[in-house]
């Protein structure tokens, strides 16, 4: 079997995050890439997939039936690049607030990579 090249996958809150929380996954993108790893960024997927960054916030799964087909497909398209190319995921801070990002989350502890997390700086007061 042939070793797999260093590759992360950015695990992330979208929803209810103005522009789906796309600058925060793209600046992250940066960094990761700065530090020499390949990196697989779900927001520049979403772009090339056609997914409008200012589309509605919220929805009701059961209810919105385009909307839940998106999400169907995305997480189908994610959890598979995560299964068959990646070596770690990287978990920005709130992604145990978002159902997707969390499903992303476990599939790694199932297939044993590299979890990585975000650690938010502590506030300052003067």
């Amino acid at each position: 079997m042939e070793k797999r090249k260093p590759t992360i996958y950015i695990a992330g809150p979208m929803r209810g995050i103005k522009n789906f929380n796309f600058p925060a996954f793209d600046r992250q993108a940066e960094l990761l890439e700065k530090q020499g790893w390949k990196v697989i960024n779900p927001a520049e997927l979403d772009r090339q997939h056609g997914s409008p960054e200012n589309g509605p916030m919220e929805y009701d799964p059961a209810t919105d039936y385009a909307d839940r087909e998106f999400m169907r497909d995305a997480l189908k398209r994610d959890l598979t690049v995560i299964a068959e190319k990646c070596t770690a995921v990287y978990c920005m801070s709130g992604f145990e607030n978002s159902r997707g990002a969390k499903a992303e989350y476990h599939l790694a502890k199932a297939i044993g990579i590299d979890i990585y997390y975000e650690v938010p700086l502590p506030k300052i007061n003067y």
